[in-house]
C-alpha cells in the first residue's frame, strides 16, 4: 500500500467549528424557522371562516312565549343576514332549531311565530348565516343570545 505523505497532515491542520458558534447558529435558525410558521399560521385563520363581525341585531319589539307559541321580532342593524337559525333550549340541554332561509337586509325586522312547547327555562340563541365562497354558512356565534325566554305580556 502507498501512502501519500501530504494527506494526513492535510485534514489534522483543519479546525472544526467551536462548540459556541454552532449553538448560536442552532438558536438563529430555530428562531427564524418559528417566526415564519407563526406568520404563515396567523393567516390561516383569516382563511378560515366567514367574517360574522358586521352582523348586529336588536329584539324589535319582543322574543317571548304564549300560548304554546314562540314568537320573535328582531331587527337586523349591521350586515345583511342570509338566514337565521333559532336554537331554542332548556336546563336539560334538550335542544329544538327554527330556521329561516331568506336574506334580511339591514334595517329589516324579522318577525315570525313557531308553534313551541315550553317545560322550563329556556335559552334562546339567534344564530346567523352569511354568504361564503358560494355557500351559505353559520356563524360560530349567536348574535343575541336570551338566557330566559320570559312571556309575552298583553
Amino acid at each position: 500500500m502507498i501512502k501519500k505523505e501530504g494527506t494526513v497532515s492535510f485534514f489534522r491542520s483543519k479546525r472544526a467549528m467551536s462548540p459556541l458558534i454552532a449553538t448560536v447558529l442552532l438558536i438563529a435558525f430555530a428562531v427564524a424557522l418559528g417566526a415564519m410558521i407563526m406568520n404563515w399560521s396567523s393567516s390561516l385563520g383569516e382563511l378560515g371562516g366567514p367574517d360574522c363581525s358586521g352582523i348586529t341585531m336588536i329584539i324589535n319589539p319582543y322574543v317571548c312565549y304564549a300560548q304554546k307559541i314562540l314568537r320573535i321580532s328582531v331587527q337586523n342593524t349591521g350586515n345583511p343576514v342570509e338566514a337565521l337559525t333559532f336554537k331554542v333550549s332548556d336546563v336539560n340541554n334538550n335542544e329544538i332549531n327554527f330556521k329561516h332561509n331568506s336574506k334580511i337586509v339591514s334595517g329589516e325586522v324579522f318577525s315570525k311565530e313557531y308553534p313551541f312547547e315550553r317545560a322550563t327555562m329556556t335559552r334562546v340563541d339567534i344564530i346567523p348565516s352569511v354568504s361564503y365562497q358560494d355557500k351559505v354558512v353559520e356563524c360560530d356565534k349567536p348574535v343575541l343570545r336570551i338566557d330566559e325566554l320570559k312571556d309575552c305580556i298583553g
